[in-house]
């Protein structure tokens, strides 16, 4: 097996560092791997905020509900859709950007993000993506000073794991509930969750660090999409930073 499927195939994310700090060789290096990540049609179109004052960390960890491990990262990576530099280079209209290219964005900073945490995990670091933030959005938008036509997509947190903290790997459901060939095959069996619950529900009463009783999969599953619907907000914050959802 490649070094490259052995760091994929090992991933976990992890939230607690030891608390130093990366070297510029290392940011370089991950900056470097976003660089070269694949971009829909080559428009380049994602910009990363490196967020390294601390009291911004605290303000961000605060309105991703209380996640601690923003504010005691060593870098905070905030992955942008960005159209200003199309803007300003193809004259592309300021007040109307086709919601394809918030799709293709979305794309886009997906893969950078994704990228860079394999590269920091390939270097012994490691990382958890963030996307709570969107809570409140627009206090972080301000806070980030994100001008028109900008829309912060995906946080990311990195640093040196603290080995103590680190857990066996999360079970994952059926490989064959993930692949079809040539069309869509249905993969749903309701054996095989029960199974996969089992298993999910040892993992999360055995974990060294926020053991929970009584839970697997399902359930956390249902009481994450049973949470207060906030995409109100996110709707009205994307049209303002002057993308289109609909035909406007």
């Amino acid at each position: 097996m490649s070094e490259t499927l052995k760091v994929i195939e090992h991933h976990q994310s992890m939230r607690n560092y030891t608390g130093r700090l990366l070297t510029e060789e290392e940011v370089s290096n991950l900056q470097d791997a976003m660089l070269q990540t694949s971009t829909s049609c080559f428009l380049q179109d994602v910009t990363v905020i490196r967020v390294t004052d601390r009291e911004k960390l605290e303000v961000i960890a605060k309105c991703a509900g209380g996640q601690e491990h923003i504010a005691n990262c060593a870098e905070f990576w905030m992955f942008c859709i960005d159209y200003t530099k199309l803007q300003k280079s193809v004259a592309l209209p300021p007040s109307k950007i086709p919601f394809k290219l918030l799709y293709s964005g979305l794309n886009d900073v997906a893969l950078a993000c994704q990228n860079v945490l394999t590269a920091a995990e390939s270097m012994g670091l490691g990382g958890v993506i963030i996307g709570g933030y969107k809570k409140q959005i627009d206090v972080v938008s301000d806070l980030l000073k994100v001008p028109y036509g900008i829309l912060p997509a995906l946080g990311l947190c990195l640093g040196v794991p603290d080995e103590n903290f680190r857990e066996e790997q999360k079970p994952r459901l059926p490989k064959r509930w993930f692949f079809s060939e040539n069309e869509y095959q249905d993969p749903f069996d309701e054996n095989e969750l029960a199974q996969y619950d089992e298993k999910m529900a040892e993992y999360y009463k055995n974990r060294q660090h926020q053991a929970r009783e009584d839970m697997n999969w399902t359930k956390a599953s249902k009481a994450m999409l049973s949470g207060k619907n906030d995409g109100g907000l996110l709707v009205r914050y994307i049209k303002e930073q002057g993308f289109i959802l609909e035909n406007e």
